[in-house]
């Protein structure tokens, strides 16, 4: 078991054929990793990598002038684990001299660590078991709940 860290880019956001939305993480082994989503996560993410500012702080915005305004800075997010179906991920703060490991959801920390201009990593392991094959979730059999969020 590989606990290595692997950096990747966020590609985009987009919808399967049955309406879920998703991010997709690319590595630099060129392996796809398709995370699903919530429509807010997705909006929240999409506005980001095209580059346009809302006239008031969405919520990712909020959090992130929170954190800064506390002092700390987002070094980088990880996504750390992947059990039954469900992505889990931790966004780490420099706090002081102290690093804090946050738990939360991988589209959400995906949100702030775009706009923190911060690394995103994934777990060897977890992006080996949860590339992309081709097949959509439900032809897989899996549950298609949003990244079992809700």
């Amino acid at each position: 078991m590989s606990d290595e860290l692997v950096p990747v880019q966020v590609v985009g956001v987009g919808r399967d054929p049955f309406g879920n939305d998703f991010v997709l993480l690319r590595d630099h082994r060129d392996r796809s990793l398709p995370i699903w989503i919530g429509e807010c996560e997705a909006v929240a993410i999409h506005l980001k990598l095209e580059g346009r500012d809302m006239p008031r702080p969405m919520t990712h915005d909020l959090l992130l002038n929170i954190i800064r305004r506390l002092n700390a800075e987002v070094l980088h997010l990880t996504i750390d684990d992947l059990w039954q179906s469900t992505f889990y991920a931790k966004l780490v703060l420099q706090v002081g001299e102290e690093k804090i490991e946050i738990d939360c959801r991988p589209s959400d920390g995906i949100a702030i660590a775009l706009r923190a201009n911060a690394p995103i990593y994934v777990v060897d392991d977890v992006m080996e078991e949860g590339k992309w094959t081709g097949e959509t979730r439900e032809e897989s059999g899996e549950e298609s709940d949003e990244e079992s969020e809700e």
